[in-house]
């Protein structure tokens, strides 16, 4: 296929890991790509439409991505109306116009009003065909639309819709996202572990992507419904389920390719008679032994740990690479770590 510019919109709620995200996913599958530019939170890609739908159906925060038509100034009327009218001439053809953080918003009132006169059959109806015109830091982004995410994409293994259900269980589109900056690959035959699996939330987007993963945890009755819910997603043949302490060398050295966990940090979480420094220092001393040189582990802890996890990563020969912070609710903020093995 031929290479042209397309447009990935990444979430603004989470962007940050959004744009981490779709770096790791080109680097961990060696894609053919190119980061032409980045405005606000629209990443312009060189590439082709088939790697370009790829790198959508694997990533969690990319809302929306379309073939790059022209990116003009906001002020410049003509010009935008020029594209649209050239665009639209097409039969079941449509227009979807949006002003990110209110750039634009007295520019879509003008344009409304000359598009209304200039197309009378309406903009918005059923159609084959999308244009989108994005208004954003002083700029029109005009793309035709070939990708939107649907929260059916996620919705049947939402945490409460699975078979065995947890409180306080990762949601699945951060889990996905934790998997890609892991850099995992299926087509390099990648193995994912998650010491401190749960019901099991991170290995089934692992399975999900067709990532082979191994799952542990110390609580037999967390690996039953972590075995459940992977069998309930036909999972259960690329998913190896056993009881183990994280924090323990109980493991086969250099195993694994990725490790990708939400350590339990709440009080009802952590395992009776050990503290949470305690419970973290164990962790990444066990996953310094167990993870392959020059690859990545993502994890996620409570920001007051921060500077002592920063101290321990050097003590167990990790690097930081980056950290993205995700505030949960009111009383909690985690520091999401992507650390490589020297």
């Amino acid at each position: 296929m031929s290479k042209g510019i397309f447009v990935f919109r990444l979430s603004n709620e989470l962007f940050s890991l959004a744009l981490s995200e779709v770096k790791a996913i080109l680097l961990a599958e060696a894609l053919d790509t190119e980061i032409v530019n980045r405005i606000d939170e629209f990443l312009l890609i060189r590439t082709d439409l088939s790697t370009a739908l790829n790198v959508c159906d694997r990533a969690s925060l990319v809302i929306e991505m379309g073939s790059l038509i022209s990116i003009v100034n906001e002020d410049d009327i003509n010009e935008i109306v020029k594209i649209i009218k050239d665009f639209m001439h097409e039969e079941n053809t449509c227009l979807s116009m949006d002003s990110v953080r209110g750039f634009g918003k007295d520019f879509i009132t003008q344009l409304l009003n000359i598009l209304l006169h200039k197309f009378k059959q309406g903009l918005w109806r059923r159609c084959s065909r999308i244009l989108k015109v994005s208004f954003v830091s002083g700029l029109a982004v005009i793309y035709e639309v070939l990708y939107r995410r649907r929260q059916l994409k996620f919705e049947n293994r939402e945490p409460h819709k699975r078979p065995c259900y947890r409180p306080g269980t990762m949601k699945p589109q951060l889990a996905r996202a934790l998997v890609n900056l892991s850099r995992v690959s299926a087509r390099s035959n990648h193995v994912l572990l998650d010491p401190f699996c749960g019901v099991g939330g991170i290995v089934l987007e692992a399975c999900s992507i067709g990532i082979s993963a191994l799952c542990s945890d110390l609580d037999s009755k967390m690996c039953i419904c972590a075995k459940k819910n992977l069998e309930h997603f036909q999972c259960g043949d690329k998913v190896e389920v056993f009881i183990a302490d994280g924090t323990r060398e109980n493991f086969r050295e250099h195993i694994v390719d990725a490790i990708v966990t939400d350590p339990p940090y709440g009080i009802q979480s952590i395992p009776m008679g050990t503290s949470l420094t305690t419970l973290i220092r164990g962790f990444l001393n066990t996953a310094s032994n167990i993870i392959k040189s020059k690859r990545f582990a993502v994890f996620a802890v409570p920001i007051e740990l921060e500077i002592d996890v920063n101290k321990w990563l050097t003590d167990y020969n990790f690097e930081t690479v980056e950290k993205h912070l995700n505030m949960v609710h009111g009383s909690l903020t985690r520091v999401i770590y992507v650390v490589v093995k020297l």
